[in-house]
């Protein structure tokens, strides 16, 4: 059963795909938008670090958002939010346009349809995850791919793969970092090969 606050917490991280969007409409200068990126980011750090050292921000954040929260974030963490900020930010400034674009759709996307579908569907655990939250965020990103034509289909659904089957690994790393990242790289490894 998925808790009113963990939907709460998916609809916040889908909002993540105004990155993406805003990259590919509104900011396509790929200087300028890492610069915006990098403004942004230090932002979210800075109110990262400023609820864990501020009363005032910290009853604020509580009030707003610690419902929201997952035991290490509320533990002292990085947020969720601020590691997609980071991620992007990294793909964004590393990455071509159509890489970037594609694998922070991945996570906007895939991983909020994977954890909705897991939770609600998944019996059989890989970790903490389900193999029924895996295979609802590859397909979702299957989607994506479909109709993402910038790039091969067969490049973007390695990215896809490869990206859910890293947020299912029980690495010490976030899934906002980790997924967008390893779609990119395994993208970018994928068209300097063909």
């Amino acid at each position: 059963m998925i808790s009113a606050y963990e939907y709460y917490r998916k609809a916040t991280h889908i909002f993540s795909i105004v990155i993406p969007i805003s990259y590919w409409y509104f900011i396509p200068d790929r200087n300028i938008a890492s610069i915006v990126m990098v403004i942004f980011t230090l932002i979210f750090i800075f109110f990262d670090f400023l609820r864990l050292k501020s009363n005032f921000i910290s009853s604020f954040f509580a009030l707003f958002f610690n419902k929201m929260l997952k035991d290490h974030e509320l533990k002292g963490e990085l947020t969720g939010a601020t590691w997609v900020m980071i991620s992007s930010t990294i793909v964004i400034s590393i990455f071509s346009k159509n890489i970037a674009v594609l694998s922070l759709l991945f996570l906007s996307i895939g991983d909020t349809i994977s954890g909705l579908f897991g939770k609600s569907f998944g019996r059989i655990k890989i970790g903490k995850k389900t193999l029924e939250g895996f295979l609802a965020g590859f397909s979702s990103c299957l989607i994506i791919a479909y109709l993402y034509k910038p790039l091969p289909l067969h490049i973007t659904v390695f990215g896809a793969f490869f990206g859910m089957l890293i947020e299912i690994l029980p690495l010490p790393f976030d899934d906002n970092l980790k997924i967008p990242i390893t779609s990119s790289l395994i993208m970018s490894l994928l068209m300097s090969m063909s």
